[in-house]
């Protein structure tokens, strides 16, 4: 059993360093890629031999260039780690335990705390509510005195581990997605095909969050409503998509008439024509995945998270091993 663990950056100089670092300390096949921007690649080489570095010459996204980079891997299991996200020295132990103990499992996810307030959840886990919106489980709670293994819905691609076989099955990352949902995406297809994602809570990882692109910046903000129409459009079975549309369309244009108001109209309204003018790919990427989906509409609606309070804090949405 072999390991190949994956960064992707740009521009993110002040968090790479201490990424790679905390990688090289595991035992595991370690690539950095690099979309473009602040990055001296030679000082990066001569200081971690050991890592294999890739320049883009461009900025491909972080599905592309993450695609790309794991096609040059070799491990039998794929680790995803963002740039700014620092892994604890036992991390790959840790997944390396959780795999021993559930050899079925194809998809684990790690605890993120809040670099700035390791007090505080970055996240445990993704979410995606009945409604089809995804969100980061637990994010800005504080840290519970003890957390246990468990069930949660995908795998939040700041830190994740999968079994190459599925990434293969599942044509690793959308690329039309660019950049943001691409990894709740291929968690939901994952779980279409009857995958289960754990979360592993000694696989702790200290993380920054969103530090080369920003919380809210205006890109982040444009990918983050469009993708989410297509993540819904092309993942949600049709019992599941004909009963929760209208709350899906409802809180969509909330959400985008509350940006209005902040003066973020004009971007917002362009995410949304755009992600209609882009749907021909995604309703075809729809057909197939719909056609070879292993679950029906009541299974995966068990694993959606229902409960309004949960999803209005964005809180932790664990569920029992089965």
């Amino acid at each position: 059993m072999t390991f190949s663990l994956i960064t992707l950056s740009y521009h993110s100089g002040a968090q790479i360093e201490p990424c790679l670092s905390a990688l090289v300390t595991q035992d595991a096949e370690i690539i950095h890629a690099d979309n473009g921007g602040d990055l001296d690649m030679a000082t990066l080489a001569a200081k971690f031999p050991t890592v294999r570095q890739i320049a883009n010459p461009v900025n491909l996204g972080f599905a592309v260039g993450m695609n790309r980079a794991v096609a040059e891997s070799t491990g039998d299991w794929i680790g995803l780690i963002n740039p700014d996200a620092f892994i604890d020295a036992g991390w790959l132990e840790a997944m390396k335990a959780a795999i021993a103990r559930y050899p079925d499992v194809k998809l684990f996810t790690s605890l993120q705390l809040d670099a700035g307030r390791p007090d505080r959840l970055d996240g445990a886990g993704d979410a995606l509510t009945v409604f089809g919106f995804p969100y980061r489980a637990g994010i800005g709670h504080k840290l519970p005195a003890q957390m246990e293994i468990a069930e949660v819905f995908a795998a939040c691609g700041a830190a994740m581990l999968i079994r190459r076989d599925l990434w293969e099955q599942l044509g690793g990352f959308d690329e039309d997605f660019f950049c943001y949902c691409e990894d709740a995406d291929l968690g939901f297809r994952a779980r279409l095909r009857g995958e289960r994602c754990l979360f592993v809570p000694e696989a702790k990882v200290s993380h920054v969050g969103s530090a080369s692109l920003g919380v809210r910046s205006d890109f982040a903000l444009y990918h983050g409503y469009r993708n989410r129409l297509w993540l819904y459009l092309k993942t949600m079975p049709l019992a599941l998509l004909i009963l929760t549309l209208p709350i899906h369309i409802g809180l969509t244009g909330l959400g985008a008439l509350q940006d209005t108001l902040k003066g973020k109209g004009a971007l917002v309204w362009k995410a949304l024509r755009d992600a209609w003018q882009g749907l021909r790919p995604i309703l075809e990427h729809r057909k197939l995945i719909q056609k070879t989906r292993q679950i029906g509409s009541l299974r995966l609606a068990k694993s959606l998270t229902w409960n309004p309070v949960k999803i209005a804090r964005r809180s932790i949405d664990h569920r029992k091993i089965r």
